[in-house]
């Protein structure tokens, strides 16, 4: 039975490694921090957890002198979350592991020790999912905007006019444009026409 548990673990960390797409090392911590700590909570947690990465006074002490009450604070907490993160690198590459966020997430939650020997739990491959699919999204880009809908008006004969385009996230952009009094939404959108006014002729006798 232990041996198939192991098989199935390593057939798992094999799987999932290659399918967990790369992201650098602030993305995997951020999505960390989200997982383990989304709502930024300062107490212990039910096995002396602290701070926003989680971490045991044991995993502290590895890295830092400071008190381990200094794990709520956020620049020691992020300095240590780095130095853990090149730790579980270095010993990943080191067993012949794919060192990628998915795996870095496995060892970060139940130890790199297990994930070498192939015992690592459900539970753990779930969270590293979670952790790998943040971090994929942190690095997937920014979605590009919407094309901005141009409103032109026009005029017959051409006189000049205005032009205006809406959308984005900047202020409308107003270009001038030939043959104004005729605004057009784009695609199928009704148009409009506007007369422009009459000159108005005042006679004068002698």
């Amino acid at each position: 039975m232990k041996q198939l548990h192991a098989l199935f673990a390593v057939i798992l960390i094999t799987s999932f490694g290659s399918l967990a797409l790369a992201s650098d090392r602030w993305e995997t911590l951020r999505a960390i921090n989200m997982v383990e700590n989304p709502t930024n909570q300062t107490g212990y947690g039910s096995k002396g957890e602290l701070g926003p990465y989680q971490f045991r006074s044991s995993t502290w002490h590895m890295y830092s002198n400071k008190p381990f009450r200094m794990a709520n604070d956020r620049e020691s907490a992020d300095q240590v979350a780095v130095m853990h993160y090149e730790w579980i690198k270095e010993h990943l590459k080191a067993a012949g592991i794919d060192a990628n966020g998915f795996n870095i997430a496995l060892a970060w939650n139940c130890g790199i020790t297990a994930v070498i020997n192939g015992r690592v739990p459900m539970q753990t491959y779930q969270y590293a999912e979670r952790v790998s699919n943040l971090a994929e999204n942190y690095h997937r880009p920014q979605a590009e905007e919407t094309a901005p809908v141009v409103m032109t008006v026009k005029s017959n004969p051409p006189v000049g006019g205005l032009q205006i385009a809406l959308g984005g996230t900047g202020a409308p952009d107003f270009r001038i444009v030939s043959n104004p009094f005729i605004f057009r939404a784009g695609g199928e959108a009704p148009r409009f026409v506007l007369t422009p006014p009459q000159p108005r002729f005042v006679l004068v006798s002698n």
